[in-house]
């Protein structure tokens, strides 16, 4: 996960590094007209608090790369391959997670059962919901949360990235059931 983080950062400073070379360039020539200013970017939306706004933040956080993105020369795994393939198409953006304290230990030594309730949420702000795991009877339950009223924002057409079964299928299948080896919780840590 690392040296994915590290690989995107290498390829945005290289973006701005040729801009500015293009930016300069354009400075050096005579001006034919001049651009009207662009409009300022889109401030990240302010939600109401979260129950998990207090717990800590996991190791996982970032940018999801857009839908074709190969994130196994980077140092990305079949597991964060498969989180991009399926979330790419709802261009959620900037990504942080939050686990919760009591389910802490266990998360950081990959254990493979969780206590009943609240485990693990990966947070998107730009498209305003959140992932979220739960355990009861041990096993998962996966929903997605609007981040405006914390309620339920889940995707009922089978086969949308934002429907719970589409999680569960990822959780239990991927790599061979990985994640099902670790409490269904399948982040970097």
């Amino acid at each position: 996960m690392k040296k994915l983080l590290l690989g995107i950062f290498a390829l945005i400073v290289t973006l701005c590094l040729s801009g500015a070379a293009l930016a300069a360039d354009k400075k050096a020539a005579p001006a034919a007209k001049v651009a009207p200013a662009a409009a300022p970017a889109a401030a990240v939306p302010t939600y109401p608090p979260m129950y998990w706004d207090k717990w800590e933040k996991g190791k996982a956080k970032g940018l999801m790369p857009p839908c074709g993105t190969n994130v196994l020369p980077l140092g990305g795994d079949d597991i964060l391959q498969a989180t991009v393939d399926t979330y790419c198409a709802v261009k959620p953006g900037m990504y942080t997670s939050y686990i919760n304290p009591a389910a802490m230990k266990n998360y950081k030594a990959k254990g493979k059962t969780y206590p009943d309730g609240k485990t693990a949420v990966l947070e998107f702000k730009e498209i305003g919901v959140a992932f979220t795991t739960d355990i009861k009877g041990g096993k998962p339950i996966y929903d997605v949360i609007s981040m405006k009223d914390g309620k339920s924002a889940a995707s009922k057409d089978k086969g949308h990235p934002l429907n719970p079964e589409v999680c569960a299928a990822c959780h239990l299948n991927v790599q061979n059931g990985a994640c099902a080896n670790i409490g269904f919780t399948c982040g970097n840590r």
